[in-house]
């Protein structure tokens, strides 16, 4: 189940993602937010956060989902780089990277790190 909504990424995200591909785009995006969170929306229940940490959670949603539509072909590759020509990308593991090498911006993970919920402590 996704954490946010098509009226939230109207809201939160950049309009990217066409309206046919955006209901699993957020769904996939609520997963990885799992993932990047230590599955502890899953274990409080969604519904029991503070305020503060769901609108959180909703923005990161929505920022993840365009992070992943336009950056995903390159993300879900099995090496760190890619070149060609005279172009070249490389994907460093340690920047933005998070739990379970989760790939996201700095501001998604801000986002999130901000909730607490990506704290590695036990809680």
């Amino acid at each position: 189940m996704a954490y946010a909504t098509a009226d939230d990424y109207a809201r939160y995200g950049n309009g990217s993602i066409p309206p046919d591909k955006l209901p699993q785009a957020l769904d996939q995006a609520s997963d990885e937010i799992d993932i990047l969170t230590y599955s502890r929306i899953i274990g409080r229940g969604f519904g029991n956060l503070t305020q503060f940490q769901r609108d959180r959670v909703i923005k990161a949603v929505c920022q993840h989902a365009d992070f992943r539509f336009q950056y995903g072909a390159f993300l879900d590759v099995p090496f760190s780089g890619y070149g060609a020509g005279s172009i070249s990308m490389s994907f460093g593991k340690d920047q933005g990277s998070g739990a379970g090498e989760v790939q996201s911006s700095s501001a998604v993970l801000n986002l999130l790190k901000a909730t607490g919920l990506m704290d590695r402590r036990l809680c």
